[in-house]
């Protein structure tokens, strides 16, 4: 046996050897942008620790930390001011957090509770260096998410393009990011911002970092567990969820069920028809069940279902500024299609398409096409657990998921169809990963071994119009003007990885990880365009394919001169796979782009102060050579004027920063944080492509704020009739071009405020009452912008503005 054990371990060092750690912020302290504070030293086996066996072992507390288990008379975190463990699984096991030498934003549910989120987007007003909102396309209508982490990530969702930053499930990865804005009422235990390239453990083109999303473990033994939640707010807000939690057979099946349903009215309005747009319309449902067969072997199996039917956000038509050939293309439109179509659209026979329907608001316009953001989708998976020996955990997921999803958007935010598009996308994917990790060498030694397979077929249709009517109704046929297209895509990609992570403590506060993925990726893509008024196909269904080898490894250092300071540094490679882009040329018809990668460097210091770690402060840099970088840009067709868009590879950046945040509790019931971010991401070199785009060497990186700032104070103090905590959240934004190569795109610094009251009453705690308030000075904001060329408007999507509810939430 222990010749096998120290073979194993040769073996190990001498193949690939890595260890990646997490810094983790505590997702239920004041901040979620501040790291939990850890134990005094990682746990035994680390790297094989299972996981919790059921949430009692970290009941929320008051100031939303995660209190360890103390007897009822215990005074409570948020009144004696002591900090919380937290763990998390940031690294694919579990972990301390103030103890590791990475960065990782965490937020476990009493902490999204107290800022109000209720959806994956809202933790990006809590995250330094993170932008996360809906696509910046507007045809991924408004559940399809844009993430950038520390200046990398991606905006787009159409196949073939790949996530930047990648959203796990229960360690199973999300190929599209479509549905990717997950309503957190629905058993969400815990919401992890893990930051830079995860190049070694997690699944695949995580290049700018990783979204790990964990739900509740079912109990094996106890009473039933649960919650209850009741939300009405403005704009018709109302939404429930009932979350449980019960053994089945004691101590060896356990099973969950959570359900919920999120309504929306809207906030935006068209104001031809009166019809409520902004709204939401979704229901989730999510389930699994914990077999412990015996004390080594351990199954755990989860499901979920999602359905949504709403309409996508509501453009504004901010400006218009129509220049070049558009100019002759709209005086024919007013001439010839717009006299024919006003009498079937209900509006005045003299009506031509100009500056009258510029919006009336930010959230008004005048659209009259039809729209809807839908989709179906859901999954399951397994993951095994066997503990062969004190040295070995082997580990198995196998995962599979589904998606339909339907989005028909009208662009141009009049009552013509200028440009609209429908977008139907189907998607299947596959998953396979095997671990075997545990701890040698006189647990000197973590290590971890895995193999990783993936595959994702899927099929889209975009069905565009452009200045449709003006074809139609021309006295001679003009082909130049008939712009629509029906775009058809198929893909299949395929991913295979063996990676490895290692940890050595080379001293007692000494450790070197070391670490590396080899990955094989391939993607097979079929493109087709076809002129369905012209009866034609412009591009004829053509076929592609490309293969990548990619070797990402990873090498960290960390010191722990003191027992409250820990300095650690870091250099790892990331890598996100390329692709093929549309094209409207037939001699050209599947556009190849290259894969984007990655060296990041990352220098850091934690610690923790005063008694019962009271005040948390950390540190870190980060500079990351950034290379190949793709872009989706949008273009005018020169020959019918359709808007065209293509992905690219842009050039080159060196992107350099700084994150820093603190936390303190000076009083008890008094906790206060701070936390702010810094990016500076510009090109650094450009494609000739790029040069041709109008993008030039010094322009800023898209979607990129260059400062980030949140802060919040919360106060919990006890009255006779109960408990009463009062919070306040600010978080400021930089400026930032939303639009690639489009000055028009600049959204200037602004501020989002929030706050919440809350009531616990004396007597009956597992009762919550709470009245919450976002961007209450009704901030306006924008999350996409443009200048359109083929129909010379200026137009944008705003953020959300201020909402008010009221939610009610009982645990049991």
């Amino acid at each position: 046996m222990q010749l096998s054990k120290w073979l194993w371990c040769t073996i190990i060092m001498v193949v690939a050897p890595v260890r990646v750690y997490a810094q983790t912020q505590d997702a239920s302290s004041t901040d979620a942008g501040t790291p939990a504070p850890a134990a005094e030293s990682p746990p035994p086996q680390a790297a094989a620790a299972p996981e919790p066996e059921t949430p009692a072992a970290a009941e929320p507390a008051p100031d939303g930390g995660l209190e360890q288990i103390e007897p009822l008379e215990a005074e409570p975190a948020a009144a004696s001011g002591a900090a919380d463990d937290m763990v998390v699984t940031a690294q694919r096991y579990e972990q301390d957090a103030q103890k590791t030498p990475v960065t990782v934003s965490a937020f476990g549910q009493r902490a999204l509770d107290q800022r109000g989120v209720s959806n994956l987007q809202d933790i990006g007003k809590f995250t330094p260096n993170l932008e996360l909102h809906a696509t910046n396309r507007p045809a991924g209508g408004g559940s399809a998410y844009a993430a950038y982490i520390r200046g990398i990530g991606t905006g787009d969702f159409q196949f073939p393009t790949d996530p930047g930053v990648g959203l796990y499930i229960d360690d199973v990865y999300i190929a599209r990011t479509v549905g990717g804005l997950l309503s957190t009422d629905a058993d969400i235990a815990r919401i992890e911002v893990v930051k830079g390239p995860q190049g070694t453990l997690f699944g695949r083109n995580t290049i700018g970092g990783a979204f790990n999303v964990a739900t509740s473990k079912p109990v094996l033994s106890g009473p039933v567990t649960g919650s209850g939640l009741l939300r009405f707010g403005t704009y018709g807000r109302h939404d429930f969820a009932l979350n449980l939690n019960t053994p089945i057979v004691t101590d060896r099946i356990g099973a969950k069920i959570s359900i919920s349903s999120q309504h929306l009215d809207g906030y935006g309005r068209r104001v031809l028809t009166d019809e409520r747009t902004n709204d939401e319309e979704r229901f989730v449902v999510r389930g699994g069940a914990l077999f412990k067969l015996s004390d080594r072997l351990e199954i755990r199996i989860d499901a979920d279902y999602s359905r949504q039917n709403q309409r996508p956000p509501n453009g504004q038509f901010i400006a218009f500024k129509p220049a070049g050939m558009t100019v002759d293309k709209i005086a024919n439109f007013n001439a010839i299609a717009a006299p024919a179509l006003n009498d079937g659209l209900g509006i005045p026979k003299d009506s031509i398409y100009d500056q009258r329907w510029l919006s009336r608001s930010r959230y008004d316009n005048y659209a009259l096409q039809p729209m809807h953001d839908r989709y179906l989708m859901g999954g399951g998976s397994a993951k095994i657990t066997y503990t062969a020996t004190d040295w070995l955990q082997i580990k198995s997921i196998t995962a599979a998921r589904t998606l339909t999803s339907s989005v028909r958007v009208d662009g141009d935010q009049t009552p013509y169809p200028l440009q609209s598009s429908d977008t139907e996308l189907e998607s299947t994917q596959l998953s396979e990963e095997l671990q075997l990790s545990g701890k040698v060498l006189g647990n000197r030694l973590d290590y971890m071994l895995g193999l990783y397979g993936f595959r994702e077929s899927g099929s889209s249709t975009v069905a565009q119009q452009s200045f449709h009517g003006l074809f139609e109704n021309m006295p001679m046929p003009d082909n130049a003007n008939a712009g629509d297209t029906l775009a058809r895509f198929k893909l299949t990609a395929t991913s295979f990885a063996v990676f490895t992570q290692e940890t050595l403590e080379v001293l007692r506060d000494l450790h070197v990880t070391l670490g590396a993925r080899l990955n094989h990726d391939q993607k097979d893509y079929e493109y087709g365009l076809d002129m369905p008024q012209r009866n034609m196909a412009r591009v004829p269904t053509t076929q592609a394919s490309a293969s990548w080898l990619s070797f990402t490894p990873k090498l960290g250092v960390d010191y722990s001169p003191l027992e409250p300071v820990l300095i650690y540094a870091s250099v790892a490679q990331g890598f996100k796979s390329g692709g093929f882009g549309p094209s409207n040329d037939d001699r050209n018809p599947t556009p190849k782009y290259n894969p984007e990668r990655v060296t990041a460097y990352e220098l850091g210091v934690k610690s923790h102060w005063l008694e019962n770690r009271r005040l948390l402060a950390n540190l870190a840099f980060f500079y990351n050579d950034y290379r190949d970088i793709q872009l989706t840009v949008q273009a005018r067709d020169m020959e019918t004027g359709a808007n065209v868009r293509t992905t690219q590879n842009a050039g080159r950046s060196h992107i350099k920063g700084i994150e820093a945040d603190v936390t303190a509790k000076p009083l008890p019931g008094l906790a206060l944080n701070a936390g702010v971010g810094y990016v500076d991401a510009k090109f650094a070199s450009l494609t000739p492509d790029a040069l041709m785009s109008n993008f030039k060497v010094g322009d800023r990186l898209p979607q990129i704020p260059d400062w980030s700032v949140n802060a919040g104070a919360q106060y919990a103090i006890g009255i006779e009739l109960g408990e009463l905590t009062l919070r306040a959240d600010v978080s400021w934004k930089g400026s930032q071009f939303l639009t690639p190569a489009d000055p028009s795109s600049l959204q200037e610094a602004y501020a989002v405020y929030s706050a919440r009251v809350s009531f616990v009453p004396a007597g009956l705690e597992a009762l919550e009452l709470s009245l919450y308030g976002i961007n209450l000075t009704d901030t306006v904001y924008y999350v996409y912008r443009a200048t359109l060329a083929p129909t010379g408007q200026e137009v944008g999507l705003a953020g959300p503005p201020r909402l008010i509810f009221a939610t009610a939430r009982y645990t049991f």
